[in-house]
């Protein structure tokens, strides 16, 4: 007789446990993390972190909330142990941070734990390793606790292995402090590195202000709201976009989570003023009933799934839109001037060459309209200005006097008119222009060109006629036009490089007439990429800028 072998056996605890701290504990900041929160909504409103060592020698967490009964304390330590949920439903409708049991538990059997716990009547210490419970004794302690976490990850080699370095760790701490920071200003942090303070901060109850300490300047308000979804924050200028997410916060009924459906809508909301490869800076408080998110999707709850992303991704874009809408920057002209590009103030000659494309023959000039004819159709289409008058034309900006002074670079202006008007139909040539290519596809240039406004169509062959240019385009601008397209074959950048590159004299009644009609877009404070063209200057900069006090 063969004697059958059983294959399959339940796991002991303890591997139970390493198993569970290797999905809720990458590295010492995840402790941090899970510490903290159970902190919080002990209701603590001061928590003290140490770490020695990145916090692989040490990790302290002290904090003053309710604290525990000894009872309770010797509890906690055991896996799925909480007193945050009691039945299935109550996953529907969180309003905690922490929920599973697992993070004291998982800490607690990759380390040598220590923990001070009191709720006001009674004060425990309870000493465990790897997960063992070595001793529960009474001890000395004001109301709160106070958890030690030695030698993170010292039963478990393989992922010790892996750690990163102190000085790594530290750092990862100190973004993670900051972070929950951000989102409980009411409460005082501080945290100490090998003894050196690196973060503190007291409690506070203006959100904006810690934002700033930490953030630095985020110059745009979001609010909006769409029935039951509430979001409010900060976001950065276009100027102040980075070429990564490293400043970008989300949090969810104060919990900080990661969403691509988020970022995605912020970047729709910023449009063309930053470019694709640019992520903007943002702070962002979604306030939603719990029953419309589930934050149960990740051992450590950083993901999160909305019920209606629809909803949430309008609510987002359309509040970015709105920020960028009603904020016009009061900066002073220390600010403005090097933002502002005071180069095409001075007189330089440019050429290009056209090697893949030349007109076949002279373009030809448009054919004025007759005067009397421009002056029934000037105000059919003309808005009526923002401003009171139009002060001065200097190069290529307008100097506007309103509700005090403002500057506008027309080049900018003029890429965003040519950027939002790219759809509508083009001012028809007396002629068309027939160029001819080089080895570009001829149908797909023809397509392609509708990108900047230019009508063309395919002539077979190497030819392309162009029927229509867009509104303030010149038959003679067209070779210049096309090579900053070919360039990229995108709209915002060839736009914007075709309008300032150009070598162009305004008079007052042109430049007002560009500020017009800036006025009918849909943003006219940013050009398509991103860059400012309009700021508001006090008559006291006007005077420092000339030089005359």
């Amino acid at each position: 007789m063969l004697r059958m072998v059983q294959k399959i056996s339940l796991l002991p605890e303890l591997v139970i446990n390493q198993i569970a701290a290797g999905e809720v504990l990458e590295h010492p900041a995840s402790a941090v993390k899970e510490l903290i929160e159970n902190a919080l909504d002990a209701g603590a409103t001061r928590i003290a972190i140490d770490i020695i060592g990145g916090g692989q020698q040490l990790i302290r967490i002290e904090d003053n909330g309710c604290g525990m009964s000894a009872s309770d304390a010797m509890v906690c330590l055991q896996r799925h142990a909480t007193s945050k949920i009691r039945e299935t439903d109550d996953l529907l409708r969180l309003v905690t941070l922490g929920f599973r049991g697992e993070a004291l538990a998982a800490i607690g059997s990759v380390s040598r734990l220590e923990m001070q716990t009191a709720d006001g009547a009674e004060s425990t210490r309870v000493v465990a390793d790897g997960g063992k419970i070595l001793t529960v004794e009474p001890c000395a302690r004001n109301q709160g606790t106070t958890i030690d976490i030695r030698s993170l990850f010292y039963n478990v080699p393989a992922r010790l292995k892996f750690q990163k370095s102190p000085r790594a760790s530290s750092s990862q701490i100190l973004k993670m402090v900051q972070t929950i920071a951000l989102g409980y200003t009411e409460v005082s942090f501080t945290l100490r590195s090998d003894n050196q303070v690196v973060f503190q901060r007291e409690g506070e109850s203006e959100w904006q202000s810690r934002a700033r300490e930490i953030l630095g300047p985020l110059s745009h308000l979001v609010e909006a709201k769409i029935d039951t979804y509430r979001v409010e924050g900060l976001i950065g200028s276009p100027e102040e976009a980075r070429g990564n997410r490293s400043c970008q916060y989300t949090f969810v009924n104060r919990r900080p989570v990661f969403s691509p459906l988020i970022a995605r809508a912020v970047k729709d909301g910023y449009s063309t003023r930053i470019g694709e490869s640019q992520y903007p800076a943002f702070l962002l408080f979604l306030d939603l009933p719990p029953e419309e998110f589930d934050i149960n999707v990740h051992p450590q709850k950083r993901d999160i799934r909305f019920q209606n992303e629809g909803k949430i991704y309008r609510l987002i874009e359309r509040g970015i839109r709105a920020a960028f809408e009603q904020n016009i920057s009061n900066a002073s002209i220390d600010e403005v001037m090097p933002r502002l590009d005071w180069s095409h103030l001075i007189g330089r000659e440019r050429t290009y060459s056209m090697p893949f494309i030349k007109p076949k023959e002279s373009a030809p000039a448009r054919e004025p309209l007759p005067w009397s004819l421009q002056e029934e159709i000037q105000p059919s289409f003309i808005p009526p200005s923002r401003y009171r008058r139009a002060v001065a034309v200097v190069g290529s900006f307008l100097l506007l006097e309103g509700e005090g002074f403002y500057l506008l670079d027309l080049k900018g202006a003029e890429a965003r008119i040519l950027f939002e008007e790219r759809g509508v139909k083009g001012e028809p040539l007396c002629e068309p222009i027939e160029i001819e290519l080089g080895s570009e596809e001829g149908t797909k240039w023809a397509l392609e060109l509708q990108e900047i406004g230019v009508e063309a169509r395919f002539l077979g062959g190497r030819f392309l006629a162009v029927d229509a240019l867009p509104y303030g385009v010149e038959p003679v601008d067209l070779p210049d036009l096309l090579e900053r397209f070919k360039a990229d074959r995108k709209a915002a950048s060839a736009l914007c490089r075709f309008c300032r590159g150009r070598k162009k004299r305004y008079s007052l009644e042109e430049a007002s007439l560009i500020e017009k009609k800036l006025g009918q877009c849909s943003d006219s404070l940013y050009d398509p990429l991103g860059r400012v063209i309009e700021r508001k200057m006090e008559e006291e900069d006007l005077a420092r800028l000339l030089e005359m006090k």
